[in-house]
């Protein structure tokens, strides 16, 4: 009994030891470095010791977890255990999201800024799992944003292996943009990818300028496999304007650097870059038609080590196998004036991309945005069967614009000061009816100039009404206009006008006599006379009623000379004085006939007199 008692004091002396010996534990300090939050919040907790306790790092807007610094079981990973083996401190950091701040500059209604596209590039490599979680996204820019930055990187075996499936994506400037990845890293996977877009006339998605995916994929294949895919040719001066007051030259001058910049490829610049802005004639109308724009743009390469002119916009050239954003930078210089710009094109860029940038030099602004799909938006669309412009797009024959013009010279606070003088020829005649009237119209310009391929309307009014006649000037400035009178007994009056543009009014008047109403008068030898004299030669004089008549180009009289059957003499004249040279026998009759001819061959109305020589003493 006794040793029972004795076990149970020792027993309830362990419980009590054992019950009043407290828990061991430990403090876990966490500390938040950056912008995010912790889980459990930031601060000191109290665990037991060996006790295992689950953290977790979340990322504010515009941050990125880095790492956990302390004694933690994943430092990178957002979310990691810790074993309280003691008091610990550990720290979540978080640093700036570089990635995501560089695409918030990117602004689909502001095509320069996506030059911005290029600070991605060099971060590629560090943030390989970052840029494939963007490839993911639903968000269209951040997709582009990923494949426009591999695109440009060299990429190891398994990034790629990542990216092969994004060669079949439904979004085919994804699609481009991967095989352009392919390409640069030696793998031909994005050869088919492209050649598959050749034929597709669909804007690529936020390429700046816009160009259509056929023509990106036209560029790469050419870069990677000239010889199977050769492109076709494209059928303080800064931003200087000279000339007046008819003919203005735009002159714009352009020194390039960088690894791109070529002597041949800024020659072909040029050349197709004019031939864009000139277009087939070789200069623009402007000002209502009256007025003409010549765009010459001097591009050279900057000498390696020499320092860029002051007088020129300086570009620099990058030489790419891939997509870039081409752009000039702000505020665009104003024509006229002597400010300069910079920017950067590339190796890649054509000739229509080229007229783009050089219309942005020029102080043009661009027409399209894209929208919040990605998809591109022409600002600027143009009628059905007119050119699109060169502003808004860089396909489909896009060419400059009239307001184009009018924004460059009105920049360069220069109006279209080029009247037109118009003359019509002759000012005023006569015709004789029927006949045909012909007038000549000459167009000068205010310098002295003809002008060319001046459209005309001309109206007349009278006895031969005609509207809207439409004649257009030869090289010489002049056009010609004929029309008939085919009655005989017309007379009257028709008011010729000719209207042009550029202020081009002329007049004439013609003045049409019936054939009918012609007549010889006063005619000598005088009919009945019976003593005309035979020694000298006959010669015969009349007058004409009206005589107005004489002065018509187109009268002629038909005299002739008879004696019984035989016809002494005959001529077709417009005088009315006729030396025959006849020595007529004495003694004899004789008849004259005078026959009104309105040329060619209408005939009037006869006159005859009849008359007789002296006899022979």
């Amino acid at each position: 009994m006794r040793r029972t008692f004795f076990i149970l004091i020792i027993l309830s002396l362990a419980i009590i030891f054992l019950t009043s010996c407290p828990n061991i534990k430990y403090s876990l300090t966490i500390q938040i470095g950056g912008s995010g939050t912790t889980d459990p919040s930031a601060g000191v907790h109290e665990y037991t010791k060996n006790q295992i306790v689950s953290v977790k790092a979340y990322t504010d807007n515009g941050w990125e977890f880095e790492s956990w610094e302390g004694e933690v079981a994943s430092p990178d990973s957002t979310t990691t255990t810790v074993t309280i083996d003691k008091s610990k401190t550990i720290k979540a950091v978080f640093v700036q999201d570089q990635v995501a701040s560089i695409i918030d500059k990117l602004d689909p209604y502001n095509p320069l800024s996506f030059r911005h596209g290029e600070e991605l590039i060099p971060l590629v490599n560090n943030k390989i799992q970052k840029f494939l979680a963007l490839l993911e996204s639903s968000d269209p820019l951040e997709r582009w944003s990923a494949a426009y930055a591999f695109q440009r990187n060299l990429l190891d075996e398994s990034t790629l292996d990542s990216l092969e499936k994004y060669l079949q994506d439904a979004n085919m400037t994804i699609r481009a943009l991967i095989a352009v990845a392919f390409l640069l890293n030696g793998d031909d996977s994005g050869k088919p990818v492209l050649e598959a877009l050749l034929t597709e006339d669909t804007p690529m998605m936020y390429s700046i300028p816009p160009v259509l995916l056929s023509d990106f994929a036209e560029g790469i294949l050419n870069a990677y496999y000239p010889a199977e895919y050769p492109l076709a040719s494209f059928s303080p001066q800064t931003t200087a304007v000279s000339g007046g007051p008819c003919d203005y030259t735009v002159t714009v001058t352009i020194v390039f650097h960088g690894d791109g910049a070529s002597e041949t490829q800024v020659e072909s610049w040029e050349t197709d870059a004019e031939a864009i802005w000139n277009g087939a004639s070789g200069s623009r109308e402007w000002g209502d038609g009256c007025c003409t724009v010549t765009f010459d743009f001097d591009f050279s390469v900057l000498a390696e080590g020499a320092e860029p002119p002051d007088d020129a916009h300086v570009v620099e050239v990058k030489k790419v196998n891939g997509s870039h954003t081409s752009w000039v930078a702000t505020p665009l210089p104003t024509p006229g004036s002597t400010e300069t710009t910079t920017g950067e094109w590339d190796s890649l860029d054509t000739g229509p991309v080229i007229a783009h940038e050089v219309g942005h030099m020029m102080g043009l602004d661009d027409e399209y945005h894209t929208d919040e799909d990605g998809n591109y938006v022409n600002d600027n669309p143009q009628p059905e069967g007119s050119p699109p412009s060169i502003m808004a797009q860089t396909w489909g024959g896009a060419q400059p614009l009239t307001e184009h013009l009018d924004a460059i010279m009105e920049a360069a606070d220069i109006e279209c000061d080029c009247d037109y003088t118009l003359i019509v020829e002759p000012a005023y005649d006569i015709n004789i009816a029927p006949g045909s009237h012909t007038v000549t119209v000459t167009v000068t310009r205010k310098d002295g100039t003809p002008a060319k391929n001046c459209d005309l309307e001309l109206n007349i009014t009278g006895l031969h009404p005609k509207s809207n006649i439409k004649l257009k000037t030869d090289d010489t400035g002049k056009a010609g206009y004929t029309y008939q009178c085919v009655v005989k007994g017309h007379t009257g009056i028709d008011s010729i006008d000719v209207t042009g543009k550029c202020g081009a009014i002329g007049n004439a008047i013609k003045e049409w006599i019936a054939l009918w109403d012609i007549f010889p008068f006063g005619i000598s030898p005088y009919d009945d006379q019976k003593d005309y004299p035979y020694s000298m030669p006959l010669l015969i004089v009349y007058g004409i009623e009206p005589p107005g008549a004489l002065e018509a180009e187109n009268l002629a009289f038909n005299v002739s000379v008879f004696m019984g059957p035989d016809t002494l003499f005959a001529t077709q004249t417009s005088q009315t004085e006729i030396d025959t040279g006849l020595l007529l026998e004495p003694g004899s009759d004789f008849l004259i006939e005078i026959v009104p001819v309105a040329l060619p061959d209408a005939e009037g109305t006869p006159t005859t007199i009849e008359f007789s020589t002296a006899p022979f003493d």
